[in-house]
């Protein structure tokens, strides 16, 4: 009987099977489970809760569902004492591969249902933001590749065991693995569904998808090469498992192809494009101090390219123009993407030879290079690649990007930098980037966009420039932009996507305002101009928290959503983060809180405590106690009750990953929690109308240029208090 024939004849036996139903049909509704009790993402967009989750939870039960059907197909010769029957019809390799074929095409046929059941609930609660797209690469990536995997990895074990009872136990273990602390870590290493973080709603999910059929690629080499490796070990002729080997390992077509398919897997993981490699113990390393008195730079050019949007490349030409006093050769760093490659760089139309450090660091590395004795010098750097994320955000999949719906590209990951090396002449000192842009997406950034031309193939080609500095950040996506109005005079825009036009009517623009009154009336105005407004811009859900740098704040767009801002359950969440990054345009950028004898104390205590004096102004004293201070007095609670608070000595017996958390948890308790209860406390003992003014007075101070920085002294003095009245704990 020929294969097609065989598999027609097999895949019938297998659709009269009730087990084969059953695990259709439970993998099926396994879905449902997702939108409530089981939560695989960790983001809460539209997209996460009902897209992801799902599909995600789909993919993890099928895996076991058809992993199951798969050893109960192959195993049924022997059950049923048949074995020896059939292998003198058809040879029991080609048995297997078949069964295996009749397995994957009933998943394949159980994802297509599962899709398009699920898909006109999926379109309702996503609304505005459906896209079919991402519809159907959930349904590939997410659900079908659970049962793919499953059963690959379940028939593997089993050809090489020949025990059903071994080969259920290697699979539950191997799945619960995957679940494990250390595989949520690295997205190479969820073998049966990817990593997934959350989903974007609006500015697209591209590195989701890249990195999903990526990790889909290697463990389809890694376990289709084990899965062939295996069938070397399939029991025939009444030999075991070595006798079968030997008898097979002579024809070494088999044997060649599997270890192809292994080595490729292996270079593929070994190679990925998407995670830099900075070493676990980052926070202890020590960053040199490249500044360097000789250089200046007098003007920066930028020319970007973005290559693909299906890959996320672009490519680059930045120009510097950089004054050499010192009448000699210089040696000069600079920084960019670990996952960009410098082609070329010359001095005044001279190649220079330079050097790849490969000090991997956050996701940036440093090339150096030697600047000729001339006083004057054109340096210009080529460049290109894929943006690379830091390994520490691998799990949330979080950093710079470039996809078909947003971008973000900011400082290194944009082009290299030289700040370091060489100052800024003054803050007159121009940077240009000049960048071509489809023309459904509008730029944002921290200098002011023009649009050069429209280029009537679908782009438009942009310039951007800005003043005293020789780094830019960028964002583009299909914004549209609003003029905020609140009553200071101060120019405020606010930039977010079209999707979110009707959602943004619930409250959202009118914290803003309040924020931004608020800061004002108790501080003091913030010094930006109709040349340079303060931009408030959506971030993609990727972003999460938000950021505040120069005149841009950034909220991840998860807070303007209707699940987010109308669930009262979560209190003051997206208001927090709302008011927060605004604020920090205050404590942050306008005036800075720093100690060199205190690590912890910084601007996200007063940021935080401002925030807590907004909500109780909005929403009452009660809900300000409930949901902040006394949220701050808890946490401390933890942090001071926790084992390694107690004892450090044994922090340094864990992995320097898991230690690192540690630390890093403590010190965001610190700040945000402790640093916040702190001045709480202050309050309560001067007022808080006198912290108030305590507070107006020293961000007046820096803002002015009288004092580098607030220190907790200057605090305390000003409260007229001591350090141990007002304690983190």
């Amino acid at each position: 009987m020929n294969a097609p024939s065989l598999f027609r004849v097999e895949f019938g036996r297998l659709m009269r099977n009730r087990l084969a139903w059953l695990a259709a049909t439970l993998t099926a509704l396994a879905p449902i489970a997702g939108y409530s009790f089981y939560q695989p993402t960790f983001g809460d967009s539209m997209g996460a809760l009902y897209l992801a989750n799902p599909m995600l939870t789909g993919g993890m039960v099928g895996t076991l569902l058809f992993a199951l059907l798969i050893l109960a197909a192959l195993d049924q010769p022997a059950r049923s004492g048949t074995a020896a029957l059939i292998e003198t019809i058809i040879p029991p390799v080609k048995m297997h591969a078949i069964r295996l074929l009749a397995v994957l095409s009933l998943a394949v046929l159980t994802s297509l249902a599962v899709g398009i059941l699920y898909l006109p609930y999926t379109m309702w609660k996503l609304n505005i933001v459906f896209s079919f797209t991402d519809y159907w690469l959930a349904v590939l990536l997410f659900l079908l590749s659970g049962p793919v995997m499953g059963t690959l990895a379940a028939a593997m074990a089993i050809q090489i065991t020949g025990r059903l009872d071994v080969s259920v136990l290697a699979l539950l273990a191997a799945v619960i693995f995957s679940r494990s602390r250390w595989c949520s870590q690295y997205f190479l290493a969820h073998w049966n569904i990817p990593l997934v973080s959350t989903l974007s709603d609006a500015f697209g999910s591209a590195v989701v998808w890249r990195t999903a059929f990526y990790s889909r690629l290697v463990w389809l080499c890694l376990l289709g090469g084990g899965w062939l490796l295996s069938l070397l070990f399939v029991r025939q002729y009444g030999k075991g498992a070595a006798g079968s080997l030997i008898h097979r390992i002579k024809r070494p077509v088999l044997p060649i192809i599997s270890i192809l398919l292994l080595f490729l897997g292996a270079v593929l993981w070994n190679r990925q494009p998407f995670i830099d490699h900075c070493p676990d113990d980052w926070i202890s390393m020590e960053t040199a101090d490249r500044f360097h008195e000789h250089l200046t730079t007098e003007s920066t050019s930028l020319n970007v390219t973005i290559d693909s949007f299906l890959m996320g490349t672009l490519s680059g030409e930045a120009s510097w123009q950089i004054r050499n006093n010192s009448g000699s050769p210089q040696e000069l760093y600079f920084n960019l993407n670990s996952g960009y490659r410098v082609r070329s760089i010359t001095a005044n139309g001279e190649p220079l030879p330079f050097e790849d450090l490969k000090n991997d660091y956050i996701a940036s590395r440093e090339l150096r290079c030697t600047l000729p004795a001339d006083e004057e010098i054109s340096l210009v750097i080529t460049y290109g690649g894929m943006p690379r994320i830091w390994n520490a955000q691998e799990r949330e999949l979080s950093g710079n990007y470039i996809s078909s719906r947003g971008i973000y590209l900011a400082s290194h990951h944009l082009a290299p930098t030289v700040a370091g090396c060489a100052p800024v002449k003054d803050e007159d000192t121009p940077v240009t980037l000049t960048i071509t842009l489809p023309a459904a997406m509008t730029p944002v950034s921290t200098g002011s966009p023009k649009q050069l031309s429209d280029n009537r193939d679908g782009t438009v080609s942009w310039a951007i420039t800005d003043q005293g500095t020789e780094r830019i950040q960028l964002f583009a996506g299909d914004y549209v932009y609003k003029e905020l109005a609140t009553g200071s005079g101060m120019p405020i825009q606010f930039y977010y996507s079209k999707k979110y036009q009707s959602r943004l009517e619930n409250g959202a623009l009118e914290l803003m305002e309040q924020a931004i009154a608020y800061c004002t009336s108790h501080y003091g105005p913030r010094s930006f101009t109709e040349d340079k407004p303060f931009k408030i811009v959506q971030l993609t859900a990727f972003q999460f928290g938000g950021f505040a740098n120069r005149s841009i704040s950034g909220m991840g767009e998860t807070y303007f959503s209707d699940e987010n801002l109308g669930n009262p359950d979560k209190g003051p969440a997206s208001a927090e983060v709302l008011a927060h990054e605004i604020i920090h345009q205050w404590w942050g950028l306008g005036a800075t809180l720093y100690d060199p004898e205190d690590e912890d104390w910084n601007d996200e205590g007063i940021t935080v405590y401002t925030t807590y004096r907004l909500m109780s102004e909005i929403m009452g004293e009660d809900y300000a106690r409930e949901n902040y201070t006394d949220k701050w007095k808890a946490v401390m609670e933890d942090q001071h009750a926790s084992f390694y608070q107690r004892h450090p000595e044994y922090l340094d017996r864990l992995p320097k990953r898991y230690s690192n958390e540690v630390l890093a948890s403590r010190s965001s308790a610190n700040w945000y929690d402790g640093n916040a209860l702190m001045i709480y406390r202050a309050a309560e003992k001067a007022g808080p109308q006198k912290i108030d003014e305590i507070w107006s007075e020293l961000y007046t101070r820096q803002a002015s240029g009288t004092s580098d920085m607030i220190t907790l002294k200057d605090f305390l003095d000003a409260c007229g208090l001591k350090k141990g009245e007002v304690e983190r704990e």
